[in-house]
């Protein structure tokens, strides 16, 4: 499952933020986190609302992932259901984007994204606006 947006203004943003340092790292991470909470929260209240798919919800879970790519540093975040083997994540294919027999009545992650997206951007403006 793949999730696309435009990201055009925070290649910008992110040029001065890798200009700043670890402090300013410290603090995108914080921002990053609470975006994925966040994130997390929303795909978790659309799943629990689900007639058939509720039981998905608590496979939701957000992951952190941090390092440097090219010389810069990285903070990325990834959410969506836990598809471990067993798990009640794995429907989470058919519960968004639906299959022959049905499915595709939970919103798409891409709409949680969206929502989340003016809030993120204005917490790292914010960090790069304080000029640390």
């Amino acid at each position: 499952m793949a999730i696309t947006f435009d990201s055009s203004d925070l290649g910008a943003l992110s040029a001065d933020l890798t200009k700043a340092g670890d402090e300013v790292q410290s603090k995108a991470y914080g921002v990053v986190s609470r975006g994925a909470v966040q994130i997390k929260a929303q795909l978790r209240m659309e799943m629990y609302a689900s007639k058939y798919f509720h039981g998905i919800g608590s496979s939701i879970s957000y992951d952190i992932h941090g390092g440097d790519m090219f010389g810069v540093g990285v903070i990325e975040a990834e959410i969506g259901p836990t598809t471990d083997p067993g798990s009640a994540g794995n429907l989470a294919n058919i519960a968004y984007f639906g299959s022959s027999r049905g499915g595709g009545t939970v919103p798409d992650p891409v709409g949680a994204l969206n929502a989340e997206l003016p809030r993120f951007e204005a917490a790292l403006a914010k960090i790069a606006g304080e000029g640390i």
